[in-house]
């Protein structure tokens, strides 16, 4: 059977032709997988594609790897931490110190700045931790500061897209979106709801092969390739083999992002219609009540037993568990219980490690 490629497919292949960085080969590839048709002419093609994509991950987790060495340039995470990220001259050192009051230099020239730079913002109370990295440039993951800012987003919790509104925005956008795909930085995109066990022996079983999208072998070979000889595999949602790969990759990172607009609010409205929260950069105070709500952030005090709750609240996102909290302020501790005033039904009620906490919620933890 032929492949009767669509004419996207085709384009994609072009971009992968043309390619000159590894972010970009990657990018071209899911396109063209996403592109490819479904039927059973294309499986060979299909195959290739994910061998060469395979190859091409592993390649950047390498690169990673190397990257780390650079790790004493990275900023200690105090608290929930927020990237700042952009075009070069796009106002980020501008808004940083606007924001925090950090002691940046704003220049007019560009990649000003070559390492991270910490600031920590204020808002409803509650503290946040805002870095800019270098601004992206063509070749940024293969440089040495563009690997140190790329490093510092993966151990973030949340991006900010900084963007001039006067000079193409959703365009911008756009192409910083594509950039961190490449790099296995995905923006408020969910990670795949596939659960790998390894095992020591049985081969691999699969459970819910009603949500594969291609032959049992193809997953087989992702998963072999990937170093699973032995495993019992879950899908829980539709899987094509594509995001099965993207559940193995241990560097991916998926992360929630909003978009930071200076100079102006053109494009706004063409970035909310696709889904994106947008902050109008205006007057500080505004601004930090705007990112703190657009981030979906709430406040948590904490208390210990028969003490009075904490002046500072901590800030997590929404949706955060008590054990969320945990992890915040004794990772390696565990959980026997807990108590919560606020959103509880009745003052000091017992809750789970699992209860979802509200803005405002005071909670007593007690580990064991």
């Amino acid at each position: 059977m032929p492949l009767n490629a669509t004419p996207e497919f085709n384009r994609a292949m072009e971009k992968y032709s043309s390619a000159r960085t590894i972010h970009e080969k990657i990018a071209a590839l899911q396109e063209a997988l996403a592109e490819l048709p479904k039927h059973k002419g294309a499986e060979n093609m299909r195959a290739f594609l994910l061998r060469r994509l395979a190859e091409l991950r592993k390649e950047l987790e390498r690169r990673q790897r190397a990257a780390k060495g650079g790790r004493g340039v990275l900023v200690p995470k105090e608290g929930f931490q927020a990237v700042l990220f952009g075009f070069p001259n796009v106002g980020k050192s501008y808004v940083l110190r606007a924001l925090t009051g950090a002691p940046v230099d704003v220049t007019d020239y560009p990649i000003s700045t070559t390492k991270p730079v910490p600031g920590i913002m204020v808002a409803r109370g509650g503290r946040v931790q805002l870095v800019e990295v270098p601004s992206y440039f063509p070749g940024y993951g293969e440089s040495k500061i563009g690997r140190i800012g790329l490093a510092t987003m993966r151990g973030a919790d949340a991006v900010i897209l900084v963007v001039d509104a006067r000079q193409s925005p959703v365009e911008q956008v756009h192409e910083l979106v594509s950039f961190l795909r490449g790099e296995g930085i995905f923006l408020n995109e969910r990670p795949p709801n596939v659960k790998v066990e390894r095992r020591y022996s049985g081969g691999i079983v699969f459970a819910g092969e009603s949500f594969m999208t291609a032959p049992r072998e193809v997953y087989v070979q992702i998963l072999q390739s990937a170093g699973y000889h032995h495993a019992a595999v879950t899908f829980l949602e539709k899987t094509p083999p594509e995001r099965l790969m993207l559940a193995l990759d241990e560097s991916a990172r998926f992360l929630p992002a909003i978009v930071l607009l200076n100079r102006g609010e053109m494009g706004k409205e063409a970035l909310e219609r696709e889904g994106w929260k947008v902050v109008v950069f205006s007057e500080p105070e505004r601004t930090r009540e705007g990112i703190f709500r657009a981030l979906g952030l709430i406040r948590v005090y904490t208390k210990p037993p028969r003490g009075k709750p904490s002046e500072e609240p901590v800030v997590l996102r929404e949706g955060s568990t008590v054990e969320d909290l945990a992890r915040v302020i004794r990772p390696r501790a565990e959980v026997r219980s807990a108590r919560v005033w606020g959103s509880a039904r009745f003052p000091g009620q017992t809750v789970g490690r699992n209860y979802v906490l509200r803005d405002g919620d005071v909670v007593e933890i007690h580990f064991s």
